[in-house]
Parts: structure tokens; C-alpha cells; sequence
């Protein structure tokens, strides 16, 4: 079996724009068997052939789905149609990232490095850089000298090559969390099973996050998330504190910094209604432990969609 045929590359979509995501395709189809699309919003027939005539001589499968089913129901689907095809590894992305030119191959060869070396690696992550070439932060060791890759305690979803054998050990992500934290939680996860997490910082790959950075003193930076999308995060964050997998560490910086992320997220968006509905809802929520889609308690607007990561 080649390299190639033993990757799904799964790509998961909600209004995207197509013209990235037909250049997604692109750029990733001549080195995977397949190039899977989760649709959690309609793909016309249009778009559609538009990919395939992107990926060239490489098969696309567009898995149209009714609603907006969230990024851990997606992930599982893709992971699903990735071992029911013998491949060895799915890799994961979001519409809104583009990966460079032979991530697949120099993944997977970081992978069998690193996995000939004595470690068990659950995955090896692209590194996710800003639109100016700047690596985006990541929890992962210095990289030491003529190594090809940083341990993690996660690294981004998108621009994940995820190996199977590990999926079916370490176990599904979380469907329940829908969207954010997801990546996080099952590299925690990983970890507690025996697994290894990696980034390499060789293999970039543009990745858009939120709706950029708010930068903060001594070099801190925030996502600016909408909304809906700082529901999610407060809630899951917090549900993270009640399992057993979550380092005490992760857990004690979580509520140690969550009082001053939520103040600035009030400044920067000067208290606006939505966003100090968004902590509440976040907090009540991610107490009570109540997970889920987010609809229930923060409505989707058409001008704020719920984003890629």
C-alpha cells in the first residue's frame, strides 16, 4: 500500500467560501486515497463539481448532512469512513486552513520517525501559522536540535494526521462539546492512554482563528471569538475540570485565568449584550455540565455563524 492511499483527508464545512476551499482541495488531494467533505451546511451541486475538478484524478465524497451537527460528530464520521477503508491515517481540516505543499508526506514521515524511535505517537500536527507567516501558540516543548517535532498536550485539529490504531484505543471525540476544546480534550485524553501528541514546526499550515487575535501585555494574546463560539469555549473549559484525564495543572490555570479572560473579553467588546450573555450562559452551562449543540442556549444569527476550530 502506498503512503498515499493509506490517508483520508477529511475537510469539514459550514458556508464556506469555495474558492478556498476548492484551492483546499487542491492542495491536498494529490497526496491522499480520498478526499472527504462533512457538509454540516447544504453543498450544491455546483460547489460540488468544483472540488472534484480540483482534486484531479483523486476521489471526492461530499457527506451532506441535515443541520449543523458540530465539529466532534464530524470528526467521528470521518474517522468512521477512514477505517472502514484500511487507511492508516485520516487527516483532519477545517475550511479555513490551507496546508502547505506535502504536509501529508512529511507528516507521515515525521510519524514513522518518531514511532521508530521508541515514542507512540496518537498523531503529528501541522504548525498553524497567521496570515503574516507567524506561528500561532501552541502548549508544545522546544523542539531540540535536527528534531522534526515539538510533544504537545494537543495540537489544532485542523492539520491533524491522526493515525486509526490510535483512534481505536484512545476513543471518539467529544460529539458532546460540538465545537472548541475538542482537540484539546482528546490529546488529554491520548496522553492518559499511553499516546504522545507532536507539532511540527516544519510544516506550516495557514490556519485563520476566530476572528483574530486581541494581543495583550507581556506578549499574551486572546482568539476573538464571537459570541456563540465564547459560549462553547467558557462551557467546555469548564466541563474539562470534572474529568479524571485533564491534568491538575490544565485545571488549575484554567480557573486561575478564566476570571481575566472573561474581563477582557467584556473590554474589548465594551459589555456589549451579547457577549456578557455569552459568559453567563457559558458559566451556567459549563457547571451544570450541560453540553450539546449550542442552539438551545445561544441561538445561531446569519451574521454569526459558528466558525472552523
Amino acid at each position: 500500500m502506498s503512503e498515499r492511499s493509506a490517508v483520508l483527508a477529511g475537510i469539514v464545512v459550514y458556508h464556506p467560501d469555495e474558492a478556498h476551499l476548492a484551492r483546499l482541495v487542491a492542495a491536498v488531494a494529490p497526496d491522499v486515497r480520498e478526499v472527504a467533505v462533512y457538509a454540516n451546511s447544504p453543498v450544491d451541486p455546483a460547489l460540488a463539481e468544483r472540488l472534484v475538478r480540483a482534486a484531479g484524478d483523486t476521489p471526492v465524497a461530499i457527506l451532506d448532512q441535515p443541520g449543523n451537527h458540530g465539529l466532534g460528530e464530524a470528526y467521528n464520521a470521518l474517522a468512521a469512513r477512514a477505517e472502514a477503508e484500511g487507511d492508516a491515517f485520516l487527516f483532519l481540516l477545517d475550511q479555513d486552513s490551507l496546508p502547505a505543499t506535502g504536509a501529508v508526506p512529511a507528516l507521515a514521515g515525521i510519524f514513522r520517525q518518531l514511532a521508530a524511535s521508541g515514542e507512540r505517537p496518537a498523531l503529528v500536527g501541522a504548525q498553524p501559522v497567521a496570515a503574516d507567516g507567524a506561528a500561532l501558540p501552541l502548549a508544545a516543548a522546544p523542539a531540540g536540535a535536527g528534531a522534526p517535532a515539538r510533544r504537545a498536550r494537543f495540537a489544532y485539529s485542523s492539520g491533524s494526521l491522526v493515525a486509526c490504531a490510535a483512534l481505536e484505543t484512545v476513543g471518539p471525540f467529544r460529539a458532546d462539546f460540538f465545537i472548541d476544546a475538542i482537540d484539546v480534550e482528546w490529546g488529554m485524553r491520548a496522553a492518559a492512554r499511553g499516546f504522545s501528541v507532536w507539532v511540527a514546526p516544519g510544516v506550516p499550515m495557514a490556519h485563520d482563528l476566530g476572528r483574530g487575535i486581541i494581543r495583550m501585555p507581556f506578549g499574551l494574546t486572546l482568539t476573538d471569538q464571537p459570541p456563540r463560539r465564547l459560549y462553547t469555549f467558557i462551557r467546555n473549559q469548564l466541563a474539562m475540570l470534572r474529568l479524571a484525564h485533564v491534568p491538575p495543572g490544565h485545571k488549575a490555570k484554567t480557573l486561575a485565568l478564566m476570571p481575566a479572560r472573561l474581563a477582557i473579553y467584556l473590554i474589548h467588546n465594551r459589555f456589549s449584550r451579547e457577549v456578557r450573555r455569552a459568559i453567563g450562559r457559558g458559566l451556567a452551562d459549563g457547571l451544570r455540565h450541560r453540553l450539546g449543540p449550542p442552539d438551545r442556549a445561544f441561538p445561531p444569527t446569519p451574521a454569526a455563524p459558528p466558525g472552523g476550530r
